[in-house]
């Protein structure tokens, strides 16, 4: 997101231009922008606005696809309360299971319908006169009285500013635009930063690389994921008998502080 927030004497003259004040508007439509949607609707509150500059749901999920993308929580508890899935193939869920669980979830709560794509905030600007925010998109000016960020902080990659880069005349890319058009495969590769996403996509590409490099400036304390195939003798138990998963994501609640 590029938006400026900021309160100034122009956003009183916009104020009259769009005819319909919203009470909410959501920026984004990641897990936490459909969630707060779902929450609106459940709550009688329908006079909504969400937009997304991406063409489908996701957020982060629809963004990272790098090897091994995928989450670090339980699946059980890294989903909403009131959406739980019998469908995870494994305790630690894949990106591509999430952004699935992600768009059905938008789906069967009529999310989808109302979120407008390919729509991005590029002003919000607080009208203290008319106590509004007045909001400018790439497809038009809004107003609302209330708005719910959630644009999320990982989804826009970050290059460092690295002495040489400009000349690199090799493959570069990050991990969060992963090239997978380009074959790895015997290559020299050089891996910058050992964050979550390194952590999970180094050893994948690890038995493929002639040579692989890894620079950290900080050490990581890592520690072993007990993931593990659930099976389908496993799902077909959890969709019979929803308590168990209940119980399990009261469980990883209690044991993880939440």
């Amino acid at each position: 997101m590029t938006a400026q927030m900021k309160t100034n004497a122009s956003a009183k003259k916009a104020v009259n231009s769009p005819s319909h004040i919203y009470d909410t508007f959501i920026v984004g439509a990641g897990i936490s922008g459909i969630a707060a949607a779902i929450r609106l609707d459940q709550v009688g509150y329908t006079n909504y606005k969400i937009i997304e500059k991406a063409g489908r749901v996701g957020g982060t999920w629809r963004e990272n696809t790098y090897p091994g993308c995928g989450c670090d929580v339980p699946s059980a508890l890294y989903s909403y309360s009131f959406a739980p899935s019998a469908k995870w193939s494994h305790l630690f869920a894949r990106q591509p299971e999430i952004l699935s669980y992600l768009e059905d979830v938008s789906n069967e709560f009529n999310i989808t319908s109302k979120i407008e794509f390919n729509n991005e905030l590029l002003n919000a600007a607080w009208d203290e006169s008319h106590h509004l925010w007045v909001l400018d998109t790439t497809t038009g000016q809004y107003l609302s009285r209330t708005v719910i960020f959630a644009t999320g902080p990982i989804t826009e990659a970050q290059i460092p500013r690295l002495e040489g880069l400009d000349t690199f005349t090799g493959e570069m890319f990050h991990s969060a635009k992963w090239n997978h058009d380009y074959e790895l495969t015997g290559k020299r590769i050089a891996v910058i930063g050992t964050g979550a996403s390194a952590i999970q996509f180094v050893p994948q590409i690890q038995p493929k690389a002639k040579e692989l490099f890894v620079f950290q400036r900080t050490a990581p304390w890592v520690l072993p994921k007990p993931d593990t195939d659930l099976g389908e003798f496993s799902k077909s138990i959890i969709a019979k008998y929803p308590a168990i998963q209940a119980s399990w994501r009261a469980l990883l609640q209690i044991v993880g502080g939440d």
